[in-house]
């Protein structure tokens, strides 16, 4: 039932419309074993299994209830990030590859859902990064002149424009293209029955306890058996305990969103057309993505992560103030209620690009991990990335998301 604590996406399939995988017992080998079975991991399974390769996917509790349950359902044509806090944090070489990559990601990655026929209802939309005070704007204008330096596409809507597509105070705003709105946990399921199809083998309730390495090959190590593999893929987001050295190299925040209760008539003729997603300048943006049935999804309040304890008195606390922020950027709405309000774990970088690549210090290891808020496109281009890996076809830009950019 919605309520604090309820995932919109995750009532959308309920349980008795999953498949239900076994737990993964005995000593078995794989080519590639991927470590998570969120949208990355299965989005993983696939593309690796699609390519030849014998692949195992392991999930510690029940595929796509993690993460991927509590995501904003966007594919975005570029990274978590302003394009100017990653060209001054690693260079424009690296943000102008990690852009690129990302925008041709989006399109692939919704290209393959279509052609996969994964019925996730996959809608094209735009991304609109709106200015709604001066500091925001003048953000706005250096975020758009940056991209332009560097020959990216960063069109300017005029405040006119902006007002009447998005509904809100603007002062302009950047609008890009190839964005896309889905359900992330149907994607997710969908891609572990295509993975399947192509003899993945995958398990639930099956945690990894640690990995162990030689110089030949690789060792998976669970509660109830053990996997000897060429690769072991980690999607699991954060580094987590098995890999607690890499901590390090991320920052961990929780995000809060809601699901509101249906617009009135009076509430949809003021907020615009309801079609872009919508975020906004900053280290800290929100997150606006309109939903089918007249419901919007809000997102933002980043905060450090509190204990077990605490979490239900912050979750209350921080679905109040989404609410009040999402009403200060549309007074109409002003009453209506949440009907659902979750929070999510926000695995991060200190430049805030995801790291996808092999690590030195751990051979026969690929990571795919701190993907932000919107990793939808990203797990797709890591998944990409990991064959041409294992094939020994990386390419330059596969670098940019790489650990390789700061070792």
């Amino acid at each position: 039932m919605p309520g604090y604590g309820a995932r919109y996406w995750a009532e959308r399939t309920p349980e008795n419309r999953r498949k239900s995988y076994p737990k993964f017992r005995g000593t078995h080998t794989a080519d590639v074993v991927v470590i998570g079975g969120g949208l990355t991991g299965c989005a993983m399974a696939y593309a690796v299994a699609k390519a030849g390769f014998d692949v195992v996917l392991l999930e510690a509790e029940r595929l796509a209830t993690g993460a991927t349950a509590g995501g904003l359902g966007a594919i975005l044509p570029q990274p978590d990030a302003s394009f100017r806090t990653v060209e001054i944090a690693a260079g424009r070489k690296v943000a102008r590859a990690a852009w690129k990559t990302a925008g041709r990601s989006a399109t692939d990655f919704a290209s393959v859902l279509k052609k996969l026929k994964i019925k996730v209802d996959l809608s094209d939309t735009s991304l609109c990064i709106d200015a709604t005070t001066p500091v925001d704007a003048a953000l706005l204008r250096k975020e758009q002149v940056a991209r332009r330096d560097a020959s990216l596409v960063g069109p300017w809507m005029t405040q006119q424009a902006a007002r009447a597509e998005l509904g809100s105070e603007s002062l302009g705003a950047i609008r890009l293209g190839d964005a896309y709105r889905f359900d992330p946990v149907r994607a997710a399921l969908g891609f572990a029955n295509a993975a399947a199809s192509n003899g993945a083998r995958i398990f639930e309730q099956s945690p990894v306890v640690r990995t162990r390495f030689t110089r030949k090959d690789a060792e998976v190590v669970l509660a109830n058996g053990s996997l000897r593999t060429r690769w072991v893929v980690v999607a699991s987001g954060d580094p987590g305990r098995v890999f607690s050295q890499l901590g390090r190299h991320v920052r961990r925040r929780t995000g809060y969103a809601v699901v509101t209760e249906p617009l009135s008539a009076a509430m949809k003729r003021e907020t615009g057309l309801r079609t872009a997603i919508v975020t906004e300048p900053g280290l800290e943006p929100h997150w606006l993505r309109w939903l089918p049935d007249d419901r919007a999804l809000f997102a933002g309040a980043l905060s450090r992560p509190v204990t077990a304890a605490q979490r239900d008195k912050m979750l209350v606390q921080r679905t109040a103030q989404l609410m009040y922020e999402f009403s200060v950027r549309h007074p109409v709405i002003s009453g209506l209620r949440a009907a659902w309000s979750w929070d999510v774990p926000v695995v991060s970088t200190p430049d805030t690009l995801p790291w996808i690549g092999p690590h030195r210090n751990y051979p026969h290891h690929f990571f795919a991990i701190a993907l932000g808020w919107h990793g939808d496109a990203l797990a797709w281009l890591a998944a990409k990335a990991a064959v041409r890996h294992f094939k020994g076809e990386s390419t330059a830009d596969d670098d940019a998301f790489g650990f390789v950019r700061y070792l």
